[in-house]
C-alpha cells in the first residue's frame, strides 16, 4: 500500500519536472526570440543547459528510484503472492487440523463414554465377585458340614458293616446249629411217629410243638438225665429257630 503511494508520487514528480523542463525551454526560446543579442543568448543557453542538466539528473534519479521501486514492488507482489499462497496452505492446514480436532473430540467423548461404561462394568463385576465370594463361603461352610456328615455317616456305615458282618457270622453259626437241631428234631419226630404209628409230615414248628407237648413218659429211657437233655435240646432248637427267623427278618 505504501509502495503504491510512493510510486504514484514519484511519477507525479517526474511529470512536474518534465513539465517544468518543457516550460523552461519555451521560456528560453521566447527570450531568445525577444532578445537577439549574442551575449544574452549565450547566458540564456548556458542557464538553459544547467537547468536542463539539473532537471535531467533529477529526472534520471527519479526514474532510477522509480525502477527500483518498481522492482521492489514486483518483489513485494511476488512475496505477497507467496504469502497468500502460504496463507491459503495454512488455512487449508488449519481447516484440516480443525476437522482433526473435531474428530479427536468426538473420539475422546466416545472413549470417555467407553471408559465410563468400563468403570461401571468393573464396579458391577466387583459387586458380583463379592456376592460370588459370599456364596462361595456359604457353600464352603455347607460343604464342610456335608463332609462332616459324610464322615459321620461313613463311621456309622462302618459300624453297620461290622454289625452286619457279625450278624452274618452269627447267622452262619446259628444256621449250622439249626441244621443240626433240625436233624435231631427230625430224628426224634420220626421215632415218635414210628412209636405212634403215624406217618404225617408237617412243618418244623408243628414238629417242635408236638415234641414239647408230649408227656415225659413217652420219652423215658430209664434215664432222667437223658430225658432232660432231650427236652432241653428240643427247646433250644425251637428258640434258635425263632431267633433265626428274627435275624432273617432284620
Amino acid at each position: 500500500m505504501a509502495e503504491g503511494i510512493n510510486d504514484e508520487s514519484l511519477l507525479a514528480r517526474i511529470r512536474v519536472l518534465e513539465h517544468e523542463r518543457d516550460e523552461l525551454r519555451k521560456d528560453i526560446e521566447q527570450l531568445c526570440m525577444q532578445q537577439a543579442g549574442p551575449a544574452y543568448l549565450a547566458i540564456a543557453t548556458r542557464m538553459h543547459f544547467q537547468r536542463t542538466a539539473g532537471l535531467e539528473q533529477e529526472i534520471e534519479s527519479l526514474k532510477n528510484k522509480l525502477a527500483s521501486c518498481t522492482r521492489d514492488s514486483l518483489n513485494l507482489q511476488e512475496e505477497l503472492s507467496e504469502a497468500y499462497r502460504i496463507k491459503s496452505q495454512l488455512a487449508d492446514l488449519h481447516s484440516a487440523e480443525v476437522s482433526k480436532n473435531m474428530e479427536a473430540e468426538k473420539q475422546v467423548k466416545f472413549f470417555q463414554g467407553c471408559v465410563g461404561a468400563a468403570f461401571a462394568e468393573r464396579d458391577h463385576a466387583i459387586i458380583e465377585a463379592e456376592k460370588a465370594k459370599e456364596k462361595e463361603e456359604a457353600m464352603s461352610q455347607q460343604i464342610d458340614g456335608f463332609l462332616k456328615r459324610i464322615e459321620e455317616l461313613t463311621s456309622v456305615c462302618l459300624k453297620q458293616k461290622e454289625f452286619h458282618d457279625a450278624l452274618q457270622s452269627d447267622q452262619a453259626m446259628y444256621t449250622e446249629q439249626n441244621e443240626k437241631f433240625k436233624k435231631v428234631i427230625n430224628k426224634f419226630f420220626q421215632i415218635r411217629q414210628y412209636s405212634q404209628k403215624e406217618c404225617d409230615d408237617t412243618s418244623w414248628d408243628v414238629k417242635c410243638r408236638c415234641l414239647l407237648d408230649d408227656s415225659e413218659e413217652l420219652w423215658s429211657f430209664n434215664d432222667a438225665s437223658t430225658s432232660k437233655y432231650i427236652t432241653e435240646c428240643i427247646r433250644r432248637a425251637a428258640g434258635q429257630s425263632k431267633q433265626f427267623g428274627g435275624i432273617s427278618s432284620k
